[in-house]
């Protein structure tokens, strides 16, 4: 065939192939054109969630019922511990930060759902991790005293099967490795990083001037408080002449969590005593009981002399160092991961927002 007829007759292939394009897509809508609407298509929400779509990630949706269940896990996650007036922990009611969790809750969960995807692209590539879930089940399962019926049940409120349970701690377990994966050459800091960070916080690693105490603590609220004074005063004096700390605050101390103890507090800084409870500390003399007045009542305080806080050596601070730098450049190689995604995902036009909230 000569080279006219070769050229004619690949024009007239490419022309027909391209005339079947066209025509598979936009006319008879054909095979190809089933193929990338299966591709597009937006896939079915979680089974028994028939409330409105928020978002759609690469086709797989977003839901009302997540973002609401989201928003509520960061409220409670977002509940600052404050100390009491006893001096333990416990939640206030109110966000630390204000403002609308929403946005939040929408940019965790689209997260979630591009590192879901991403590593179902590499699955091949990552370890099984259905044994590691099998044991994760059966602990979570042995928290309910061996009452299978309520353990089901509670699955069954999450709508889901023992299997189905499984197969999402697998998951779950699978998305943590691809992220170690990822970003674990990032999280290791080099020994010139970590003696530059030493010499930044040096100053703030030298622990805190402490002092061995113990008290009997005597309330006076709802009560007389000239009574409870004189009757802290007689114990001082039964202290002077020699009774047992230990027994008297065991039998006087109003302190429910040191009397058993005898009054023993630990190591407490004086500071810290000063700033929380209201107590001199620093100005008792050593091994010597005294009466101390805080906000709450009347305090026979006898404490140790004060142990100096000592500024570690970079060697003695290398293995914290090395925790909170790698934790440090963990948290922000996890972020431009992540970034990375969401940037892939909106060049391809893949994240596509439905409503305003």
């Amino acid at each position: 065939m000569s080279p006219t007829g070769k050229f004619t007759l690949r024009l007239v292939i490419y022309g027909a192939f391209l005339l079947y394009l066209v025509g598979d897509l936009f006319v008879w809508h054909g095979f190809l054109a089933g193929r990338m609407d299966a591709y597009l298509k937006p896939l079915p929400g979680p089974p028994g969630d028939n409330s409105a779509r928020i978002a759609e990630v690469y086709g797989e949706p977003v839901t009302a019922n997540q973002l609401s269940r989201r928003m509520t896990e960061l409220k409670m996650l977002r509940q600052p511990p404050v100390l009491d007036m006893e001096g333990g922990i416990k939640l206030t009611h109110e966000l630390d930060i204000p403002g609308d969790l929403a946005p939040r809750a929408r940019y965790d969960l689209i997260g979630s759902s591009l590192l879901r995807l991403k590593t179902s692209v590499n699955d091949l590539q990552l370890p099984n991790r259905n044994a590691e879930a099998a044991r994760a089940v059966e602990q979570i399962r042995s928290r309910f005293d061996g009452d299978t019926e309520q353990y089901l049940k509670t699955l069954h409120g999450q709508k889901l099967t023992q299997e189905q349970f499984q197969k999402k701690i697998a998951a779950r377990l699978k998305q943590t490795e691809q992220l170690y994966r990822a970003t674990a050459q990032a999280a290791e800091a080099s020994d010139e990083d970590l003696k530059t960070y030493y010499n930044l916080i040096r100053d703030q690693l030298t622990p805190p001037d402490l002092r061995k105490t113990r008290h009997i603590f005597l309330a006076t609220l709802n009560r007389e408080e000239a009574q409870v004074r004189q009757t802290a005063e007689t114990l001082l004096e039964r202290l002077k002449a020699g009774e047992s700390f230990s027994r008297l605050a065991r039998e006087f101390s109003e302190d429910e969590r040191s009397a058993p103890a005898g009054g023993e507090l630990g190591w407490i800084s004086p500071a810290r005593a000063k700033e929380t409870l209201g107590l001199a500390l620093a100005d008792v003399p050593d091994n010597r009981p005294v009466l101390l007045k805080s906000r709450w009542g009347w305090h026979l305080v006898e404490a140790s002399p004060v142990k100096k806080g000592k500024t570690p050596s970079y060697e003695e601070a290398l293995p914290a160092l090395r925790d909170a730098a790698r934790s440090l450049r963990k948290a922000q190689a996890v972020g431009l991961y992540m970034d990375g995604l969401f940037e892939e995902a909106h060049l391809r036009n893949r994240i596509k927002n439905k409503q305003g909230r």
